[in-house]
């Protein structure tokens, strides 16, 4: 059964409001997991609709961080498809839809990491934008799902234009997100996905994990010092992503002899 949901956002005052008073107010509503105390907080004329109604579909985290975020960022990029990336760029959004549509899966959540030392931080990471734009943008639980969507979705496939989603996060997903998705190179779309599919494309020679992106990161910034990447298209991001890995693989002594064994396939 489709459940149509309304979209919501608050205004920015109350945000800031509970952020500044955050650990003496709030912290304690979720540490003691208390719903209907967050629902109360939420149902103020600071919180309110925005036009855009989509149909809801559950978020859950499996066992397999593969699972969890293939199936998450299906679900969140789907339903929020609606969104520009400059209203995806909006804290408010995001903080209030945790704290309304997506509660239960935020609950759910913390009650995983209750026992941890760092319980209040990982409580202000799941809902607050608590670092630069682009790196909270990968690392606020729903917001998160959504950019990590828009940025591996491939429109040109249109039998799965997920394919690229599912081969990124087929291996070691979890550690590639901050150090792949969280830098300015990659906030360019067409450069995140001629990176991956250049990787797919040697996947013979390199292994999918965070080091061969770290990898590619590197000769990239590199060669901003002498390129304009952003107006390089994506099928020339691949083309040098292959060739990048082309070479380092005849010559391996480019690499760290620990880079090599986290990189080079064997």
């Amino acid at each position: 059964m489709e459940l149509k949901i309304k979209a919501k956002t608050c205004d920015e005052n109350f945000l800031e409001e509970i952020k500044r008073n955050f650990d003496t107010k709030y912290i304690d509503l979720y540490r003691n997991f208390d719903k209907k105390g967050i629902q109360e907080l939420f149902n103020n004329e600071l919180v309110y609709d925005i036009e855009h109604e989509f149909e809801y579909l559950e978020l859950f985290d499996p066992k397999s961080f593969s699972d969890l975020f293939t199936n998450n960022i299906k679900n969140t990029y789907e339903a929020l498809k609606f969104l520009t990336p400059v209203q995806a760029s909006r804290e408010e959004f995001w903080f209030t839809m945790i704290n309304t549509v997506y509660l239960d899966y935020l609950l759910d959540y913390l009650k995983t990491v209750s026992n941890s030392k760092n319980f209040n931080e990982k409580v202000k990471n799941s809902i607050f934008y608590n670092s630069s734009n682009i790196r909270a943008q990968v690392i606020q639980r729903i917001s998160r799902y959504w950019w990590l969507g828009y940025k591996t979705y491939d429109e040109k496939n249109v039998s799965n234009p997920y394919w690229l989603t599912e081969y990124f996060f087929e291996y070691d997903g979890s550690s590639k997100i901050i150090s792949f998705f969280s830098s300015n190179l990659t906030n360019n779309k067409d450069i995140a996905l001629g990176i991956i599919e250049g990787i797919k494309d040697r996947d013979d020679k390199v292994i999918n994990n965070r080091w061969t992106y770290l990898t590619m990161n590197k000769y990239f910034n590199a060669m901003g010092g002498v390129r304009i990447l952003d107006i390089m298209t994506r099928e020339e991001i691949k083309k040098e992503t292959m060739k990048h890995i082309d070479y380092i693989v005849k010559n391996p002594e480019l690499l760290s002899a620990e880079d090599r064994k986290r990189v080079i396939k064997s």
